[in-house]
């Protein structure tokens, strides 16, 4: 049967609550042919998440009814490689309960790390297409390192990242902090040696299902995308509550080792993103549209867009339909004018103009 995985607020919730919740679900399990194996509590966040095989979601959200009541904020249909790369880490059970360690619970939360590179070229080189994949040598040094640090790495090149998931926050800080210095270093002393490139990294804290999540972590996964775009050159961007959950990741955030998003500001920068890329393939679309979706005068927009990202609205738009032009002609599906009509620019030269100046290629290059 499928396996599936839901999510229910529960502020307040208790580990006593949770089990004795659970037994009622299991002594109505078979009138719904679900079986239902085990779950999380995060009693300081007031959320459980449950795992079971039904077959449908709507026969496991029944026999949560009614056992007790309980109405599930979202549920989800997972992959079973996906489900243990994320969730797996040799915990114990406790009735049920996913231990961390004895007494501890495990909250469920995860912690993703997104790493871009990218190689350095200049518009007077001789370059083709191979000088936009992602760069072996970095890529490779990357790879050692997560594996030090015992993370997953989740998908290969998605959006052209590499998308890694670790069980604890200092893992994930301590890999990105090892991956910068390695990175650091090697830029300094060969860079004409695989190691004129430029990199970001993004570090999420996230949930396993949340109210619109469509697959395990997607809201987590998407965070992490997202702030390694805004971070700078070289730099680590991370929310700001990294620092909340360890010692070690405060220090970091206090050495300036990471570069942090408030709260606040990653409401802003989740509307923003939401605008762009719903609208981005309209070619009417510019930056006073964005100003009024999003509700800010123009010169606000820029001040506060400046400050958070250290980009203009022109260049945020600008970059997001690039970076997706160079997916779609990787892809190698449609012709250039077609790519940047999907991507809202109807002048082909124009096109071609931004994306040589910011990739150091023509799309031409590329689509060969």
């Amino acid at each position: 049967m499928p396996l599936f995985m839901d999510y229910h607020n529960a502020p307040g919730i208790t580990i006593e609550y949770a089990q004795k919740a659970h037994l009622e679900d299991l002594a109505v399990q078979d009138k719904y042919h679900v079986k239902y194996h085990q779950f999380w509590v995060n009693e300081e966040a007031g959320m459980v998440f449950c795992l079971m095989e039904g077959p449908d979601m709507e026969s496991c959200v029944a026999t949560h009814r009614e056992a007790n009541g309980v109405e599930v904020c979202n549920i989800i249909e997972v992959d079973g490689g996906m489900y243990s790369a994320f969730m797996t880490y040799g915990q114990s059970l406790d009735k049920d309960i996913v231990m961390k360690n004895p007494g501890q619970p495990d909250s469920g939360f995860r912690f993703i790390l997104t790493l871009d590179i990218i190689s350095l070229t200049s518009l007077k080189d001789s370059i083709n297409f191979e000088a936009l994949k992602f760069p072996e040598k970095p890529g490779q040094k990357a790879r050692d390192i997560i594996r030090r640090y015992q993370g997953r790495i989740l998908q290969q090149l998605q959006n052209d990242c590499l998308i890694t998931t670790f069980y604890t926050p200092e893992s994930a800080v301590q890999c990105a902090v090892a991956i910068k210095n390695e990175f650091d270093n090697n830029i300094t002393d060969n860079k004409n040696n695989g190691w004129n490139i430029k990199f970001k990294m993004g570090i999420s804290v996230g949930q396993p299902v949340t109210e619109n999540d469509n697959v395990i972590f997607e809201k987590a996964v998407e965070q992490s995308y997202r702030f390694c775009k805004i971070a700078g050159d070289n730099e680590i961007m991370s929310s700001s509550s990294i620092g909340k959950l360890s010692v070690f990741c405060n220090e970091e955030v206090e050495n300036k080792t990471l570069q942090v998003i408030t709260e606040v500001e990653q409401e802003f920068l989740d509307r923003l993103f939401n605008i762009v890329e719903g609208n981005y393939p309209d070619e009417q679309f510019n930056v006073e549209s964005l100003s009024r979706a999003i509700g800010l005068s123009r010169p606000h927009l820029y001040r506060k867009l400046r400050s958070i990202a250290g980009a203009s609205p022109v260049a945020f738009i600008r970059d997001l339909r690039l970076g997706k032009a160079l997916s779609l002609l990787k892809q190698k599906k449609k012709n250039i004018t077609e790519i940047a009509l999907d991507v809202g620019i109807n002048n082909p030269s124009y096109f071609a103009k931004c994306f040589q100046n910011k990739y150091g290629i023509l799309p031409s290059q590329v689509a060969v």
